[in-house]
């Protein structure tokens, strides 16, 4: 068929017009479920995207939380570390608990004179000798210090000066007051060649060695 027969056939341009009006109806329908399906696809899409992130910043935040939990527990033991260093490094000091405990413990006892005897190469253990004999002449003990022994072992040691074999009086007294004071009390062997300068006989030492 022509263009011109075609032009002048009622039946074909009905169904032209026919098939138009279908293309009209369906297209727009057609369109319109496009755009629907991408829209839809585009927000399962952004939800998707937030999901990740949103467990990208969680998995983020539950790492540097477990970070800062194990740098706080480095920074403590460092702490406690140092405080342990401290102490071990800081010199000897009688506290006011352990100056009471002394004076308790040893005023009105009747005692031999004391010779609290400091190791003479360091001047934390003479400083610590003075305080202890300082608290025993608040006890009213007859107390010397001498800054010359050659006793290098740690803590202090208990002894007496007995070269004619007579009895000392204070000795049980005094190891029982410095125990209660928690003083550092260890079992040496103290010969009088390893103090120099004069040592009375009959006398207590209180030998004050390193810390």
């Amino acid at each position: 068929m022509d263009l011109w027969t075609f032009w002048q056939s009622v039946a074909s341009l009905r169904r032209v017009e026919f098939i138009m009006l279908i293309m009209t109806i369906v297209v727009p329908v057609l369109s319109g479920t496009v755009v629907l399906t991408l829209r839809q696809r585009i927000r399962i899409l952004l939800n998707q995207t937030g999901e990740t992130r949103g467990a990208f910043y969680h998995d983020h935040v539950e790492q540097l939380t477990i970070k800062n939990h194990a740098l706080t527990r480095e920074l403590s033991d460092a702490q406690a570390q140092i405080a342990s260093y401290k102490k071990i490094t800081a010199p000897r000091q009688l506290s006011a608990v352990q100056e009471d405990i002394l004076l308790e413990k040893l005023q009105g006892v009747k005692a031999a004179p004391v010779i609290v005897a400091a190791y003479a190469f360091e001047d934390e253990s003479a400083h610590y000798a003075a305080q202890i004999a300082a608290v025993l002449r608040k006890a009213h003990w007859d107390v010397s210090v001498n800054r010359a022994s050659m006793n290098d072992f740690k803590g202090i040691t208990l002894g007496k000066i007995n070269l004619m074999h007579q009895p000392v009086a204070g000795l049980r007294e005094l190891s029982q007051a410095f125990a209660d004071a928690h003083l550092d009390l260890r079992q040496n062997e103290v010969r009088p060649d390893t103090i120099a300068g004069q040592m009375q006989d009959g006398s207590l030492l209180v030998v004050v060695g390193r810390k």
